[in-house]
């Protein structure tokens, strides 16, 4: 299988799509893998060399507890884009995802073309999203995990099977515990500005983690184009995969 190898790690990525074409890089929230990617794959592999991939510490991508470091997952997105021949790349960041986007088009901003941020403030810290952390924390204790809060109730009524398959593919993720709340790992408004990268946010009015409010100061924040889902919950791309690969298309054209 595909590997990329950093010290201390071998991470699994797939690669679908002509070689030759625009890179376009799937990262992966904490409930998912590189698998969770399964109804955007198709749909952007005909014209872009689509890229998907584990990050450390998530199913194929094993690693000790204490390297699952927020603060490498850009040079782990780096090393994935060099095993695979991408010189350049445009980012779609689900949740977790969105640290990898926004720490790897801060430090490497001649690497990535634009960052789309998927229910997710990524790694940027502002007063909402500091306000949002214990709220966060509290709402996923409760819950007992992360799982129940990933997807919406409404999807799962709607689709039980789909809730099944979202708990199914995050249960190859024994073990993980990125470390997405270190101090260390957070950029600034001001840093993603001057990177020069185009940003996008995308929200959705069902988002119990990273609500539609917050998400939208962010994108004011960072001078980024923000779009809104309604009818979502806090996984858009697995719970309204048409209307988000629309948007995402629209990211696309635009920073193209």
């Amino acid at each position: 299988m595909p590997i990329a190898s950093r010290p201390g790690i071998d991470l699994y990525y797939e690669a679908h799509g002509p070689e030759d074409a625009p890179g376009l890089i799937f990262a992966h929230g904490a409930g998912g893998n590189a698998t969770s990617w399964w109804q955007q794959v198709p749909e952007f592999a005909d014209r872009h060399r689509v890229i998907v991939f584990d990050h450390r510490g998530f199913a194929r991508s094993p690693c000790r507890p204490e390297k699952q470091l927020a603060t490498e997952f850009e040079d782990d997105l780096i090393a994935i884009m060099d095993a695979a021949g991408v010189s350049r790349a445009r980012i779609v960041c689900q949740s977790m995802g969105g640290w990898t986007g926004v720490r790897a088009a801060v430090k490497y901003p001649d690497r990535i073309g634009g960052v789309f941020l998927a229910n997710t403030p990524g790694a940027v810290q502002t007063p909402e999203t500091i306000d949002n952390l214990p709220i966060l924390r509290d709402r996923i204790e409760k819950a007992g995990g992360l799982g129940g809060l990933a997807i919406s109730q409404e999807y799962i009524q709607r689709w039980p099977a789909g809730g099944l398959l979202y708990r199914q593919i995050n249960a190859y993720n024994a073990g993980h515990i990125p470390n997405i709340h270190d101090p260390a790992v957070y950029i600034s408004p001001d840093q993603v500005r001057a990177s020069g990268v185009p940003f996008w946010v995308l929200a959705s009015d069902l988002d119990v983690l990273f609500p539609d409010t917050m998400l939208n100061a962010v994108a004011r924040a960072i001078g980024a184009e923000y779009r809104h889902v309604a009818g979502a919950g806090h996984s858009t791309y697995f719970e309204m995969p048409v209307e988000f690969n629309i948007v995402l298309r629209e990211f696309l054209g635009a920073t193209g």
